[in-house]
């Protein structure tokens, strides 16, 4: 459906990539589950950085008779190094204009994207954690939101990211996050000649609440949770979309995938149990796992 070509600027963001995400403050060891925090920082395989250079979360600008309102979503939380891709779906231009004076974010990480012809598209790489407010400068009551996180848990085979400020978990707020989790390179090669499968099945401490397959084409799992309290279908309390993109060809290859259901609407300690299970579409003789934590409260 759409091709990329590169800047420099967006590849030299791929390169700083590991500096931005060192600064980050890692939490606890989701395996040993004990209040001790870890002291090594993200250290990304050989790799990363390329399958980061592709993205992998996607914000629509939707179409619209009565006037534009807002992107879609409107709010987001994802690890620092994603890259947003917006889609002007709509018949006029417009654009992504991050606001003048947006407090938390470095001086520099500013953006626009200038107006976005119907049809096209906008990629921006997050290299600097914060939160980034912007609006369309054709229609500035259109705001959207994207909050940045540099946390991480670390893991015996993958690390999790950790998207925006979702620490401490507060089951008081509903609020959607994108965790990424990156193999090590003794666990798998990224990206892959063809993909990785992963099966991840979500837990709170009475028992097994969501398990899915996903397949993704660069080796890096973005998956987004959106709490919901209630079910969200007639067939079961869990709804699951994406990936984001799609190939030339049409067909669905990467970028993060969404879970919606009771999932951070309690205050309890959930578990996600993330598992390789093929690779390049050969089973493994057997699955390569971490359990990470979710926890209510930030671990000190």
């Amino acid at each position: 459906m759409f091709e990329f070509g590169y800047s420099s600027a967006v590849l030299a963001a791929a390169i700083l990539l590991a500096a931005a995400l060192s600064a980050g403050t890692p939490v606890q060891n989701a395996l040993s589950q004990t209040n001790t925090t870890t002291t090594t920082a993200f250290n990304p395989q050989p790799g990363y950085s390329q399958a980061r250079e592709d993205p992998s979360f996607a914000v629509r600008i939707p179409f619209t008779d009565l006037g534009f309102t807002s992107f879609q979503p409107t709010t987001i939380s994802i690890p620092t190094g994603m890259t947003v891709i917006w889609f002007n779906d709509d018949q006029s231009e417009h654009s992504v204009t991050v606001d003048a004076g947006s407090s938390d974010i470095p001086q520099g990480a500013e953006f626009d994207s200038d107006m976005i012809a119907p049809g096209g598209f906008f990629t921006h790489t997050f290299t600097a954690p914060g939160t980034y407010d912007y609006h369309d400068s054709a229609d500035p009551e259109a705001k959207g939101r994207i909050i940045v996180g540099s946390e991480f848990e670390e893991g015996s085979n993958m690390d999790m990211l950790i998207g925006g400020n979702a620490l401490p978990f507060n089951s008081s707020k509903l609020s959607r996050v994108t965790l990424s989790f990156v193999p090590h390179e003794s666990a798998a090669v990224i990206p892959p000649d063809l993909s990785i499968t992963y099966n991840v099945t979500i837990a709170d401490s009475a028992s097994t609440l969501y398990s899915n397959q996903f397949e993704d084409s660069d080796g890096i799992l973005d998956l987004e949770l959106v709490p919901s309290a209630a079910a969200t279908n007639n067939t079961g309390q869990f709804v699951t979309w994406g990936p984001d993109l799609t190939d030339n060809e049409g067909v669905a290859s990467d970028g993060a995938y969404h879970v919606q259901g009771p999932v951070l609407v309690n205050n309890d300690a959930y578990t996600i149990q993330v598992s390789i299970v093929a690779e390049n579409g050969n089973d493994l003789p057997a699955p390569i796992s971490d359990t990470f934590v979710l926890p209510p409260v930030e671990v000190q």
